[in-house]
């Protein structure tokens, strides 16, 4: 499993039609904004407390720093385009009122499904088909003066201004599908209300009327981790988020606050799927907070 704040080098980037495997649960999350649509496949996201069972053609706005998931089907092909950029880059590139009209619907929104029909598919495909052909041409051209707004740009406005008319109609977000979907929905809403609290199984199993062989061995399957492996890293998430904003707290208390009883613990496993200790990480977002 991999858990990290992902860094991006530039305040935007973009894969089209991705189509690697995932070995194993890959749990991240970042401060910039997502843009991500499902083309092919068959694939379980879990992001913050949605379980989404995915469509080719979904279109998921992610707001930052929330974690998040893909669970794809193995034997099947996982093909996905993933659009990343700094609210920043918006503003830059427009004037306040319209830069903020067209990220409200990741403010607002946040985490949030969009089902594109045949028609609105085909724009978005050819859009981002020529937004990465743009993107290709940028990063050969690095070494000279960028120009203050590209084809590139123009495209990514045009994106995010279909996102922005869709976002601002009816909420279509479909509920789980199947009985063990909402099982599994049901386990996630549970550990988001009690992840700082002391949580064990048989609480789980006992608030859900399931046992808990069962429970366990569905959540595994759907989501392609352990209750308690997600259970810590919504933890150390949190956890990330206070030191993010708050860089003057100190570890034992942010430690408490989201729900480990042991500092070594939350230290030893912070460390491990991080890379860096809870005090290094909360000294460079201090540093951070300071420039």
């Amino acid at each position: 499993m991999t858990f990290s704040m992902y860094r991006m080098e530039h305040p935007f980037e973009m894969s089209y039609r991705n189509d690697w495997p995932i070995s194993g649960t890959l749990f991240h999350s970042h401060a910039f904004y997502e843009i991500y649509y499902f083309q092919e496949g068959e694939c379980t996201y879990l992001i913050g407390d949605k379980l989404m069972a995915l469509r080719p053609g979904d279109l998921i706005l992610m707001h930052g720093m929330t974690l998040h998931s893909p669970n794809p089907s193995p034997g099947r092909p996982y093909v996905r385009s993933i659009v990343h950029f700094d609210p920043g880059y918006v503003h830059r590139l427009l004037q306040p009122e319209p830069a903020g009209a067209l990220l409200r619907p990741f403010e607002e929104l946040r985490n949030h499904r969009i089902s594109l029909g045949e028609a609105e598919r085909e724009l978005v495909e050819n859009l981002m088909y020529s937004m990465n052909e743009d993107f290709k041409s940028r990063r050969r051209q690095a070494s000279t003066a960028p120009a203050p707004v590209d084809r590139l740009d123009i495209r990514f406005l045009e994106l995010l201004q279909l996102v922005s008319e869709r976002g601002s109609g009816p909420i279509d977000d479909r509920s789980p599908s199947s009985e063990r979907e909402r099982h599994v929905q049901e386990v996630v809403s549970y550990l988001e209300e009690h992840y700082r609290e002391e949580v064990t199984l048989e609480a789980i199993a006992a608030s859900l009327h399931l046992s808990k062989p069962y429970l366990a061995n569905l959540f595994k399957k759907v989501t392609g981790t352990t209750i308690f492996k997600y259970l810590h890293n919504r933890r150390l998430n949190q956890a990330k988020i206070l030191f993010r904003f708050d860089p003057n707290r100190s570890v034992s208390s942010v430690c408490r606050e989201v729900g480990f009883v042991h500092p070594a613990h939350f230290s030893r496993l912070f460390k491990e799927l991080e890379g860096v200790s809870p005090e290094v990480y909360r000294r460079r977002m201090r540093e951070l907070s300071e420039r």
